[in-house]
Protein backbone atom coordinates (compact mmCIF):
# COMPACT_ATOMS: atom_id res chain seq x y z
CA UNK A 1 0.00 0.00 0.00
CA UNK A 2 1.25 3.72 -0.80
CA UNK A 3 1.39 5.80 2.35
CA UNK A 4 -0.97 8.66 2.71
CA UNK A 5 1.12 11.83 2.91
CA UNK A 6 -1.54 13.74 4.79
CA UNK A 7 -1.21 11.41 7.95
CA UNK A 8 1.65 11.29 10.11
CA UNK A 9 2.41 9.09 13.02
CA UNK A 10 5.61 9.94 15.38
CA UNK A 11 6.17 6.88 17.09
CA UNK A 12 9.14 6.12 19.40
CA UNK A 13 11.35 3.16 20.24
CA UNK A 14 10.71 1.32 16.48
CA UNK A 15 13.85 -0.09 17.03
CA UNK A 16 11.91 -3.70 17.78
CA UNK A 17 9.35 -5.29 20.11
CA UNK A 18 6.17 -3.26 20.14
CA UNK A 19 7.54 0.19 18.71
CA UNK A 20 8.11 -1.84 15.52
CA UNK A 21 5.28 -3.49 15.69
CA UNK A 22 3.06 -0.28 16.19
CA UNK A 23 4.82 1.54 13.64
CA UNK A 24 4.07 -1.64 10.92
CA UNK A 25 0.97 -0.75 11.68
CA UNK A 26 0.39 2.43 11.37
CA UNK A 27 2.01 1.74 7.80
CA UNK A 28 -0.37 -1.21 7.18
CA UNK A 29 -3.00 2.03 7.71
CA UNK A 30 -1.70 3.63 5.49
CA UNK A 31 0.55 6.21 7.47
CA UNK A 32 3.78 7.96 6.56
CA UNK A 33 5.61 7.27 10.08
CA UNK A 34 8.61 8.72 11.48
CA UNK A 35 10.57 6.02 13.53
CA UNK A 36 12.62 7.64 16.62
CA UNK A 37 15.03 5.02 18.30
CA UNK A 38 18.62 5.19 19.72
CA UNK A 39 19.46 2.03 17.11
CA UNK A 40 16.72 2.80 13.87
CA UNK A 41 15.47 -0.29 12.36
CA UNK A 42 17.18 -1.40 8.87
CA UNK A 43 14.04 -3.63 8.16
CA UNK A 44 11.54 -1.18 8.44
CA UNK A 45 13.73 1.63 6.87
CA UNK A 46 13.23 -0.59 3.48
CA UNK A 47 9.43 0.29 3.65
CA UNK A 48 8.02 2.79 1.63
CA UNK A 49 6.56 5.68 3.82
CA UNK A 50 9.15 5.02 6.79
CA UNK A 51 11.40 7.51 8.23
CA UNK A 52 14.15 5.98 10.14
CA UNK A 53 15.33 8.44 12.80
CA UNK A 54 17.79 7.52 15.27
CA UNK A 55 18.49 9.71 17.89
CA UNK A 56 18.48 9.60 21.93
CA UNK A 57 15.26 10.39 23.38
CA UNK A 58 17.02 11.51 26.70
CA UNK A 59 18.52 14.02 24.63
CA UNK A 60 15.61 17.07 24.18
CA UNK A 61 17.81 18.70 21.64
CA UNK A 62 18.51 15.30 19.34
CA UNK A 63 15.14 14.67 19.42
CA UNK A 64 14.12 18.38 17.91
CA UNK A 65 16.69 17.90 15.61
CA UNK A 66 15.94 14.64 14.50
CA UNK A 67 12.14 15.97 13.89
CA UNK A 68 13.64 18.80 12.11
CA UNK A 69 14.90 16.85 9.43
CA UNK A 70 11.86 15.31 8.07
CA UNK A 71 10.22 18.93 8.51
CA UNK A 72 9.16 18.59 5.24
CA UNK A 73 7.06 15.48 5.70
CA UNK A 74 5.87 15.99 8.89
CA UNK A 75 4.79 19.64 8.20
CA UNK A 76 0.95 20.02 9.52
CA UNK A 77 0.21 16.34 9.03
CA UNK A 78 1.10 15.17 12.37
CA UNK A 79 -1.76 13.31 13.58
CA UNK A 80 -0.57 10.66 15.60
CA UNK A 81 2.24 10.22 18.53
CA UNK A 82 2.85 7.22 20.35
CA UNK A 83 5.51 7.46 23.08
CA UNK A 84 6.84 3.40 23.78
CA UNK A 85 10.51 4.16 24.28
CA UNK A 86 11.52 3.14 27.29
CA UNK A 87 13.31 0.19 29.66
CA UNK A 88 12.51 -2.17 32.55
CA UNK A 89 15.42 -2.21 35.54
CA UNK A 90 15.88 -5.63 36.90
CA UNK A 91 13.55 -6.44 39.84
CA UNK A 92 15.68 -5.71 43.34
CA UNK A 93 14.31 -5.88 47.00
CA UNK A 94 13.11 -2.58 48.06
CA UNK A 95 15.11 -2.63 50.78
CA UNK A 96 18.52 -2.43 48.79
CA UNK A 97 16.91 -0.78 45.87
CA UNK A 98 19.78 1.80 44.87
CA UNK A 99 18.26 5.56 43.79
CA UNK A 100 20.21 5.73 41.03
CA UNK A 101 18.01 2.75 39.72
CA UNK A 102 14.88 4.68 39.94
CA UNK A 103 16.69 8.14 38.41
CA UNK A 104 17.67 5.88 35.42
CA UNK A 105 13.89 4.84 35.06
CA UNK A 106 12.61 7.74 35.19
CA UNK A 107 15.48 9.38 32.28
CA UNK A 108 14.61 6.47 30.09
CA UNK A 109 10.64 6.35 30.87
CA UNK A 110 9.65 9.58 31.98
CA UNK A 111 12.27 12.05 29.94
CA UNK A 112 12.09 10.42 26.54
CA UNK A 113 8.46 11.05 27.04
CA UNK A 114 8.43 14.48 28.33
CA UNK A 115 10.81 15.13 25.40
CA UNK A 116 8.81 14.21 22.86
CA UNK A 117 5.77 15.46 24.05
CA UNK A 118 7.27 18.95 24.10
CA UNK A 119 8.80 18.57 20.54
CA UNK A 120 5.46 17.21 18.75
CA UNK A 121 3.04 19.45 20.86
CA UNK A 122 3.07 22.30 18.34
CA UNK A 123 2.73 19.78 15.02
CA UNK A 124 -0.37 18.20 16.59
CA UNK A 125 -1.82 21.84 17.03
CA UNK A 126 -0.34 22.50 13.38
CA UNK A 127 -2.45 19.63 12.01
CA UNK A 128 -5.50 20.66 13.17
CA UNK A 129 -5.45 18.24 16.53
CA UNK A 130 -4.43 14.51 16.82
CA UNK A 131 -3.59 12.32 19.74
CA UNK A 132 -0.66 10.91 22.53
CA UNK A 133 -1.04 7.60 23.00
CA UNK A 134 1.36 6.32 26.22
CA UNK A 135 2.78 2.60 26.32
CA UNK A 136 2.37 2.17 30.27
CA UNK A 137 2.38 -0.55 32.00
CA UNK A 138 0.06 -2.66 34.55
CA UNK A 139 3.04 -3.10 37.12
CA UNK A 140 2.39 1.03 37.77
CA UNK A 141 -0.39 -0.05 40.17
CA UNK A 142 2.55 -0.97 42.33
CA UNK A 143 1.62 -4.12 44.05
CA UNK A 144 5.47 -5.57 42.87
CA UNK A 145 7.67 -3.74 45.40
CA UNK A 146 10.35 -5.69 43.31
CA UNK A 147 9.31 -3.64 40.48
CA UNK A 148 9.43 -0.38 41.80
CA UNK A 149 11.78 1.39 40.23
CA UNK A 150 10.15 0.62 36.87
CA UNK A 151 6.64 1.20 38.47
CA UNK A 152 7.24 4.52 39.98
CA UNK A 153 8.67 5.49 36.41
CA UNK A 154 5.16 4.04 34.83
CA UNK A 155 2.62 5.52 37.19
CA UNK A 156 4.69 9.41 36.37
CA UNK A 157 4.12 8.78 32.80
CA UNK A 158 0.33 8.04 33.48
CA UNK A 159 0.47 11.15 35.16
CA UNK A 160 2.00 12.74 32.26
CA UNK A 161 -0.62 11.28 29.82
CA UNK A 162 -3.68 12.93 32.07
CA UNK A 163 -1.69 16.35 32.48
CA UNK A 164 -1.91 16.34 28.31
CA UNK A 165 -5.28 15.50 28.38
CA UNK A 166 -5.77 18.54 29.55
CA UNK A 167 -3.21 21.02 28.71
CA UNK A 168 -3.64 20.27 24.96
CA UNK A 169 -7.55 19.85 24.64
CA UNK A 170 -8.33 23.01 23.15
CA UNK A 171 -6.00 21.93 20.62
CA UNK A 172 -7.98 19.23 19.66
CA UNK A 173 -5.74 16.75 21.37
CA UNK A 174 -6.43 13.60 23.14
CA UNK A 175 -4.50 11.58 25.26
CA UNK A 176 -4.80 7.79 26.64
CA UNK A 177 -2.96 5.26 28.11
CA UNK A 178 -2.78 1.51 27.04
CA UNK A 179 -1.48 -1.21 29.49
CA UNK A 180 -1.09 -3.78 27.27
CA UNK A 181 0.28 -6.42 30.48
CA UNK A 182 2.44 -9.46 29.34
CA UNK A 183 4.02 -9.18 25.39
CA UNK A 184 6.51 -11.90 23.78
CA UNK A 185 9.10 -9.37 23.17
CA UNK A 186 12.95 -9.05 24.66
CA UNK A 187 11.50 -7.09 27.84
CA UNK A 188 9.76 -9.96 28.84
CA UNK A 189 11.59 -12.78 27.65
CA UNK A 190 15.32 -11.99 27.64
CA UNK A 191 16.54 -14.21 25.33
CA UNK A 192 14.32 -13.30 22.31
CA UNK A 193 16.00 -12.58 19.21
CA UNK A 194 12.90 -11.47 16.61
CA UNK A 195 9.44 -12.40 16.68
CA UNK A 196 8.20 -15.08 19.07
CA UNK A 197 5.75 -17.54 16.77
CA UNK A 198 2.33 -17.85 17.93
CA UNK A 199 3.03 -21.32 18.51
CA UNK A 200 4.95 -20.92 21.37
CA UNK A 201 2.94 -17.89 22.78
CA UNK A 202 -0.44 -20.25 22.65
CA UNK A 203 1.42 -23.14 24.46
CA UNK A 204 2.96 -20.51 26.89
CA UNK A 205 -1.11 -19.17 27.51
CA UNK A 206 -3.05 -22.75 27.54
CA UNK A 207 0.22 -24.26 29.70
CA UNK A 208 0.17 -21.57 32.93
CA UNK A 209 -3.64 -20.08 32.82
CA UNK A 210 -2.31 -16.76 34.10
CA UNK A 211 -1.88 -13.24 32.63
CA UNK A 212 -2.73 -13.29 28.79
CA UNK A 213 0.54 -12.88 27.45
CA UNK A 214 0.29 -11.18 23.34
CA UNK A 215 2.33 -10.56 20.58
CA UNK A 216 3.49 -7.24 19.93
CA UNK A 217 1.40 -7.16 16.36
CA UNK A 218 -1.95 -7.80 18.67
CA UNK A 219 -0.76 -4.75 21.08
CA UNK A 220 0.48 -2.74 18.19
CA UNK A 221 -3.68 -3.00 16.70
CA UNK A 222 -4.85 -1.87 20.17
CA UNK A 223 -2.65 1.16 20.21
CA UNK A 224 -2.92 2.24 16.37
CA UNK A 225 -6.94 2.25 17.01
CA UNK A 226 -6.79 4.32 20.50
CA UNK A 227 -4.42 6.94 18.31
CA UNK A 228 -7.44 7.19 16.21
CA UNK A 229 -10.07 8.49 18.62
CA UNK A 230 -11.49 11.48 17.45
CA UNK A 231 -11.00 15.18 19.23
CA UNK A 232 -14.15 14.43 20.93
CA UNK A 233 -13.43 10.92 22.03
CA UNK A 234 -11.87 9.40 25.23
CA UNK A 235 -8.99 11.44 26.41
CA UNK A 236 -7.49 10.67 29.68
CA UNK A 237 -8.32 6.94 29.83
CA UNK A 238 -6.09 3.96 30.79
CA UNK A 239 -6.79 0.93 28.88
CA UNK A 240 -6.16 -2.08 30.80
CA UNK A 241 -5.27 -5.15 28.80
CA UNK A 242 -3.96 -7.28 31.37
CA UNK A 243 -5.39 -9.53 34.69
CA UNK A 244 -3.79 -7.34 37.00
CA UNK A 245 -5.94 -4.54 39.05
CA UNK A 246 -5.37 -0.91 38.00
Amino acid sequence: MAADTSRVAVVSGTSSGIGAAVAAEFLRREYTVVGLSRRGNARLAQEKGYLDCIADLRDDEAVRTALASVSETTADRVKAVVLNSGVSPDPAGLAEVAWQVAAEAYENNVHTALSLVQATAPLLKLAGGGSYTFVGASLANGYQPERWAYAASKAAMTTLMRACSAEFADDGVVANEVRPGPVATSMTFADVDGEVSDQIIRAINDGFRTDWLKAPRTVAEWIVSISEFPSNGPTGQVFNYSRKVL
